[in-house]
């Protein structure tokens, strides 16, 4: 009777030990499992709304349920990742190009390493550069429902890869910009940002109060598309001077020796040239002319929607 007992007792002992081992690898399996997720880009998966459950939240609804078979289930659900993995990725590519036709305003820029005063930022080791004043009008035109693309590429990247110099910063922006006109055919401006060298008594103004960062046009007159560029560019500096007097440092012509000349203006004519601020202008004016001047494109994106 009692060497039966024991038997028992091992018994149960021995189904104990192996549902605590089972349990240990499956843990194991888990912690593995979830390190192999987050090194994928989860975050661009989770835009698309088919991939609304991750592996990691399909396996925790299960932890209370049955242990015995802890590796069939990871498979499974390891399996199941993969499909929808693969279906988000698929509608994703689908979802891009679909609304691409949405997009009305394209921001890039040619001389991305611009940049402003860190006045305020200093103490984050942070310092606003031109393609975060690309990003200002972005975020303020989404508000108002007008689609816009930024340029997150790394230029300056593809500039030292090239071997280019500063001066030969339009051909790496051209490549770039000739893309996005074929991505974006509805696109109304195509706006290539950038910051001007000027001292902040030429660069500064204070409108409604606020101090603000003067904004230039800059057109380069050797292609054929000058007139209609310039035609563009009058119309959207005199919404400026309409709303806001003395933002604008009006529309600079350039040509001849010494000077680009082109600008990319030849590949369409709604592609312009805006120089925002200069070098010693601060983010705090920065960002009251991003506000500003997102109201005048937005401005101009309608009316040329109503025609």
């Amino acid at each position: 009777m009692g060497d039966k007992m024991s038997k028992h007792f091992r018994r149960k002992k021995k189904i104990k030990y192996k549902k605590i081992f089972y349990l240990l690898i499956f843990i194991m399996i888990m912690y593995s499992i979830t390190k192999f997720i987050l090194s994928f880009n989860i975050t661009t998966l989770i835009i698309h709304k088919s991939f609304n459950n991750s592996i990691v939240d399909s396996l925790s609804n299960k932890l209370s349920g049955n242990f015995n078979n802890p590796v069939k289930l990871v498979n499974q659900e390891l399996n199941n990742y993969k499909i929808e993995k693969e279906e988000a990725v698929n509608n994703i590519k689908s979802f891009d190009y679909v609304k691409n036709d949405d997009v009305l305003v394209y921001i890039y820029n040619s001389h991305q390493g611009e940049k402003y005063a860190y006045n305020y930022l200093e103490d984050y080791n942070i310092i606003p550069d031109v393609k975060m004043v690309a990003h200002m009008i972005e975020d303020n035109l989404d508000k108002i429902g007008i689609k816009v693309v930024v340029e997150d590429a790394d230029i300056l990247g593809y500039m030292k890869e090239k071997g280019y110099n500063h001066g030969q910063s339009y051909i790496a922006s051209r490549i770039y910009l000739e893309d996005a006109i074929k991505k974006y055919p509805k696109a109304i401006l195509y706006i290539d940002l950038h910051r001007d060298a000027a001292t902040h008594s030429v660069t500064y103004t204070e409108i409604e109060g606020k101090g603000c960062a003067k904004i230039l046009f800059v057109i380069g007159l050797e292609n054929d598309n000058w007139k209609e560029n310039l035609d563009t560019t009058t119309k959207i500096n005199n919404i400026i001077n309409t709303k806001y007097p003395g933002l604008s440092r009006g529309i600079m012509k350039k040509e001849g020796p010494g000077v680009n000349g082109v600008y990319n203006q030849d590949v369409d004519s709604n592609v312009i040239l805006l120089e925002v601020g200069g070098n010693e202008n601060n983010i705090e004016e920065l960002i009251n002319t991003s506000n500003l001047i997102s109201n005048v494109i937005g401005e101009y994106i309608n009316e040329k929607k109503e025609k």
